[in-house]
């Protein structure tokens, strides 16, 4: 491999934290228990990366899902073994009158050109709005001359769907997200032979779309009809096992979309090591 195509070599990551660092939706753990979880998730991460990228030299893109706060963001990559990858964006949501507990990141290797958070749009139906939002961050390489987008969604899950309406609502909301960011990131109509964007999106999905219960999901086409390729196609289902289930077996819910990076080199799934109940993707592009 030639120096400049590891210049050229990007990482993205993903990975859902789980109430990170607690492990609770609405109380704290102990201090010492909340350590020993980040302690934890840094090492899995760092063996995630070093998986794909064993001489440390690659850009590095990590969206993270359900992260308490930036300064709990900034505690963790501090400990993951990559000096330079520093924190982008970390979002602010709110529920009800505090912070929520689980604001999504990116963290990265590269100069930012651009970042920022924004809440999905509200839909004409108060019901069909989807929860939370965006981070955003687009990062530059090869010297200034390529521009990536990037983006970290954590999409409705199917908790508490005990009925076909709640599921019928849980997709609307997660079609409703994918499309906002399709919509913003679709070639300019006004520009003759626009070029679409260089773009990633990444996180947590809450949908497998090899799994019959979500058949009718609209995202994922939504997805490939705008040109983005799902780095987990085809590759069996012990190979893309993001969230693990004794109950219900291996399933994915956590994916990497990119557009113009190229075919993905390498794609590994870093197992958990009890730091969440969601296992870690990365992407070698």
């Amino acid at each position: 491999m030639t120096s400049a195509s590891l210049l050229l070599a990007l990482v993205v990551g993903t990975w859902n934290g789980n109430w990170f660092p607690s492990g609770r939706a609405e109380h704290r753990a102990s201090p010492e228990r909340e350590e020993e979880t980040i302690a934890l998730a840094a090492k899995m991460l760092g063996a995630g990366l070093k998986a794909v990228d064993p001489e440390g030299t690659d850009d590095v893109v990590l969206c993270l899902n359900e992260m308490r706060s930036p300064e709990i963001v900034t505690n963790l990559l501090s400990r993951i073994g990559r000096d330079d990858l520093r924190a982008a964006v970390v979002t602010a949501y709110r529920r009800r009158d505090r912070f929520d507990q689980q604001q999504d990141a990116i963290a990265t290797t590269m100069p930012v050109a651009a970042r920022g958070w924004s809440l999905f749009l509200r839909a004409k139906k108060r019901e069909e709005t989807p929860p939370r939002g965006y981070a955003f961050a687009a990062v530059v390489s090869d010297g200034g001359a390529v521009t990536t987008r990037v983006y970290a969604v954590h999409l409705k899950s199917e908790y508490g769907a005990t009925t076909d309406e709640k599921r019928r609502l849980n997709r609307v909301k997660r079609g409703a997200a994918i499309e906002q960011l399709v919509r913003m990131e679709a070639p300019s109509k006004r520009r003759k032979n626009a070029v679409p964007s260089r773009a990633v999106i990444a996180g947590d999905m809450n949908a497998d779309r090899s799994d019959k219960y979500f058949a009718k999901e609209t995202f994922f086409k939504a997805l490939d009809e705008a040109g983005f390729v799902d780095a987990f196609e085809g590759l069996g289902p012990d190979e893309r096992d993001t969230h693990p289930s004794k109950r219900w077996g291996p399933s994915t819910l956590d994916y990497v979309f990119s557009r113009r990076l190229g075919e993905p080199k390498k794609v590994h799934v870093e197992r958990t090591n009890g730091a969440s109940d969601h296992n870690a993707v990365f992407v070698r592009f």
